[in-house]
């Protein structure tokens, strides 16, 4: 009896909750098969006849959709993968062992794992199964003329080692930690081995599309290309999607459904796949669709990943802050792209310090405030070409870019608009500055500029749209504040999946003071969605421009911090 197979494939899915499936073997254990149950060897022998019918292909597609069920699922699959099956195996939803045999088993054979379930019974009716296997003995309503095998999970075990022959070999590869597990399901060589599926190359030309996704409404080649998503948690959906899975040639991904852009690792099983492929085995996530044309598109922002700021470690964006053509807006504008670089790279690992990754960046005034009117808003809006030359510096470095705005009169969304283009690279984000934001009577250097944060608003929907329509990973939006007036009710800033919000106390002056307004801006903060930065000046802080030790010694931790 073949015990050390069944418990190590029950141990490896368990594993998805905690590991991702690495590429070298670890350890092998061979076991030798031992004689089967006398309910067993009545099955074994019909097991390896050829099948009669061709019943893998495009079902009808009636009955119900996927619920969310574990059992319900299942038969959702079925329904849609199998148009009939010579065997079927069924076993009940709480016993994880009697699961992962069954699963096993189910591999072996080429046929649906299901479940009691309330339409079961119509749905054996519509497969038209020789044989049902029974595992754990369910209490299940079976066709007339249907052969019925009751198994035990250890004559389960039996009954695969059988079919697969003489021995049967489980790796295990290795597993760093992580929290996802990307694996399939192959018999290869007389026996199972579980290993990550290839890496589709990225922006590769898509095979011919397969009859039976056309008929689906699927743009996916074949099955092997489709990609199933279980939820991790959930170990007894992943051995019932990875049995069935087995059959049609799909992979089964173990993921975080609450977050799918959580863990990069998931990335190599979707990059290069059409989206259509790619399915969730259960209740659609939120930010599901978004999530995967990301991941299929494949493109992370500077430092790795989708997100601007990981969950799994800390990160940290140091910036240079000015315009290109003038030396007197900040430290950027006082030196080329090249050495803008070089001059912030000691800082770069003094930000490092305390164990984070440092993402050098240059935060561009893209509309600079204006003492007259220009064209009436009193600001004057520079042309996307103008940042040409350090943008694409930006992206050949490994580096985040922030594009400022000092919009005067006008309003913040119709000037983001103006830099739409540029705001489609993956690897640049935008800033709003509200001191810069006037009433429809002022003039700038008068009082500080306001905003309310309807008005962000406009623009966090609207950046968020155009991440989540161009499949980019998640996008920095930096607001601007040292004082309280600066943002009319703050609390209300909206919060999008596609973007992380930053404010940054940008303000001037005295170390203490400065100490001050960072503790009243961020205090009662916790729970709010956004994350903070902090603003150094060369030449305006006193006594002397905070040292990146003392800067990173705040609560909260700054997450941004630029130097003008």
């Amino acid at each position: 009896m073949k015990q050390t197979i069944r418990s190590l494939l029950f141990a490896l899915v368990l594993a998805s909750c905690s590991s991702i499936v690495g590429e070298t073997p670890t350890e092998t254990v061979t076991s030798s098969s031992t004689s089967p149950s006398t309910t067993a060897v009545s099955a074994a022998p019909a097991t390896t006849q050829a099948p009669q019918r061709q019943c893998v292909g495009a079902a009808d597609g009636a009955g119900p959709v996927a619920t969310g069920s574990i059992a319900g699922d299942a038969l959702f699959l079925s329904r849609e993968w199998f148009l009939c099956a010579d065997d079927v195996v069924v076993v009940g939803e709480t016993d994880l062992t009697e699961v992962a045999s069954a699963a096993q088993l189910a591999a072996v054979l080429g046929g649906p794992l299901l479940h009691p379930h309330p339409e079961l019974l119509t749905e054996l009716g519509r497969l038209e199964p020789l044989r049902v296997h029974l595992i754990g003995a369910p209490e299940v309503a079976i066709p007339a003329d249907t052969e019925v095998i009751d198994l035990t999970p250890n004559e389960a075990a039996d009954v695969a080692g059988e079919v697969l022959g003489a021995t049967a070999e489980v790796r295990l590869p290795a597993a760093p930690a992580a929290s996802t597990v990307v694996h399939t399901i192959s018999a290869i060589n007389g026996g199972y081995r579980v290993v990550p599926p290839p890496t589709p190359t990225t922006g590769a030309a898509e095979p011919a599309v397969d009859p039976i996704a056309v008929a689906r409404g699927l743009a996916s080649p074949s099955g092997s290309e489709f990609v199933w998503l279980v939820d991790a948690g959930q170990p007894v959906a992943a051995l019932s999607a990875a049995a069935t899975g087995r059959a049609v040639g799909a992979t089964v991904v173990a993921y975080d459904p609450a977050d799918i852009l959580r863990h990069p690792e998931l990335g190599p099983a979707l990059t290069g796949r059409p989206p259509s492929a790619i399915r969730s085995i259960g209740p659609e996530p939120a930010n599901f669709q978004w999530g995967v044309e990301v991941l299929t598109r494949g493109v992370q922002v500077p430092g790795g990943g989708y997100r601007v700021l990981p969950v799994d470690r800390p990160r940290r964006y140091v910036a240079f802050y000015g315009h290109p053509e003038t030396r007197g807006l900040g430290a950027l504008g006082e030196q080329g792209p090249q050495a803008t670089l070089e001059r912030m790279t000691p800082l770069l690992t003094e930000y490092a310090a305390d164990g984070s990754q440092v993402i050098p960046t240059f935060e561009i005034i893209a509309s600079i405030a204006s003492a007259g009117p220009t064209d009436g808003d009193y600001s004057e809006e520079w042309p996307p070409a103008a940042f040409e030359e350090w943008i694409r510096f930006a992206e050949e470095n490994g580096m985040y870019v922030i594009l400022d705005l000092q919009p005067g009169r006008e309003d913040f969304l119709t000037q983001a608009k103006q830099y739409e283009e540029l705001l489609k690279l993956p690897f640049v984000g935008l800033a709003l500055d509200p001191e810069w934001r006037l009433g429809p009577d002022q003039v700038h250097l008068r009082q500080i500029g306001q905003v309310n944060a309807a008005e962000v608003n406009t623009v966090v929907d609207w950046l968020a749209d155009l991440v989540r329509d161009n499949r980019l990973p998640q996008k920095m939006l930096i607001v601007h504040q040292f004082k309280s007036t600066m943002i009319v009710d703050r609390e209300t800033l909206k919060q999008r999946p596609e973007l992380q919000m930053v404010i940054q106390m940008d303000g001037q002056g005295p170390i203490p003071s400065k100490d001050e307004t960072y503790g009243f801006l961020t205090a009662g903060t916790e729970e709010a969605h956004w994350r903070w930065g902090w603003k150094n000046f060369f030449d305006e802080d006193s006594p002397e421009t905070a040292s990146p030790a003392f800067t990173i010694a705040h609560d909260p931790v700054p997450v941004f911090v630029s130097y003008q």
